[in-house]
């Protein structure tokens, strides 16, 4: 019995994917639910389990090649002597390789010369004919070890010309740089966060707190939570704080649809975790029925899973609201830019002691800046003024919560 491995839809979202991993060899034995390979997506990265147990025959899809949802990209059989020369020309679907454009009709046919797309796109970039290769791969297929090894023996291996290539001329001479291909995350956050931009007017409010009554209630909350193992940053207060805020705004807690605004019931807070390749914004969801111990336990394992690749698509699809708090770097004030298709982000800033005037007097008390970033097609200046002086005279009286 002969198995096709799909490219997996990871998301609702999701329209293609990248093999980063493969854990398994080809003529590698596998076992049903075991991890197979590892797929990028565009907001992380997911380990795949096999869909059947038997041998890995053929693995159709190299590492860093790009394919849409549902491209075959290996076969799996009972055994090792099974055919699988049918099954490779009536399932095999054409792969996309990020350096081309995608084919406005897919074929099912593999090309008479067989070559891996990793193969070809290095082949390619390298400008080595292929067809002066032999194959050492199934079949007489190319690999991307026999391409290598043509380059290394490049002398002997006539060159194909290249096309030229369009340069990216800066004013001036700059000598010593370095080209960082873009991860799939990154191209994702560089068109979603362009997006937000270009289509929802952003409109901002800011206000700065007194935070003395919530660092002492911090404190109160640390030392009660202690024995649970539970740890309180003054974020997880400010979560629970701004879940309270929508209810009682749930303008905030919207999206705009084209010809309608759809506010939301549910309050599921995002929470921004940046890691290695970006920024990532796991959510937190029902938060305004979670108290803040379950928030500070719930924000730290996604955190956790957010900066080990491991989040699952239900646990990062679906917020209404966003919170990012740069304090910890010492960020005085900045201004964030919606996580489409929200209409508000609140960015947090850090606690930095200053004079006020308390009962007309100077002291000195510690203080942050909020800055609210709403989207002005659903949000109006006077509802994003109010939700945030809400936010502000619950951190500056946080026993109001109780109330």
């Amino acid at each position: 019995m002969l198995t096709v491995i799909e490219m997996p839809s990871l998301s609702s979202t999701m329209r293609n994917g990248k093999v980063v991993k493969w854990y398994k060899k080809e003529g590698d034995f596998v076992e049903k639910g075991e991890t197979l390979f590892e797929v990028e997506t565009d907001k992380v990265n997911v380990e795949v389990e096999s869909l059947a147990s038997g041998f890995l025959r053929i693995i159709l899809l190299e590492e860093g090649i790009e394919v849409s949802v549902n491209t075959p990209i290996a076969i799996i059989s009972d055994t090792m002597d099974e055919d699988i020369s049918s099954m490779i020309e009536a399932k095999s679907s054409a792969i996309v390789s990020p350096s081309k454009e995608k084919p406005e009709k897919a074929g099912f046919e593999i090309p008479k010369l067989k070559i891996s797309p990793l193969a070809r796109r290095i082949a390619e970039e390298k400008g080595v004919d292929i067809q002066a290769i032999k194959g050492t791969g199934p079949e007489g297929r190319i690999t991307k070890q026999d391409v290598e090894r043509a380059i290394a023996e490049r002398s002997q291996i006539p060159l194909k010309p290249r096309k030229a290539e369009a340069k990216h001329e800066l004013p001036g001479e700059i000598e010593g740089y370095e080209d960082i291909e873009l991860t799939k995350m990154r191209r994702v956050i560089a068109q979603r966060l362009q997006e937000s931009k270009a289509t929802a007017p952003h409109f901002y409010v800011d206000v700065t707190a007194d935070v003395t009554a919530i660092t002492q209630a911090r404190k109160a909350l640390q030392t009660s939570m202690e024995k649970q193992g539970a740890k309180i940053t003054f974020n997880d207060i400010v979560v629970k704080i701004v879940s309270q805020a929508l209810k009682e705004f749930p303008m905030v807690n919207a999206s705009f649809l084209k010809d309608r605004v759809r506010v939301y019931k549910a309050i599921n807070i995002g929470v921004a975790v940046a890691v290695d390749e970006g920024l990532v914004v796991p959510v937190l969801r029902n938060a305004d029925q979670k108290s803040i111990s379950q928030i500070s336990r719930e924000v730290m394992e996604l955190a956790g899973k957010a900066r080990n690749k491991k989040l699952l698509p239900d646990e990062y699809e679906g917020g209404t609201f966003t919170v990012t708090n740069l304090g910890m770097f010492g960020v005085e004030t900045f201004h964030a830019i919606i996580n489409p298709p929200e209409s508000g982000i609140l960015a947090v800033s850090a606690i930095i002691p200053k004079p006020v005037v308390v009962e007309g007097e100077i002291a000195v008390r510690p203080c942050l800046k909020l800055s609210l970033s709403v989207d002005h097609r659903v949000v109006d200046g006077a509802i994003a003024a109010q939700f945030l002086a809400r936010v502000k005279e619950l951190i500056e009286a946080p026993f109001l919560l109780l109330a």
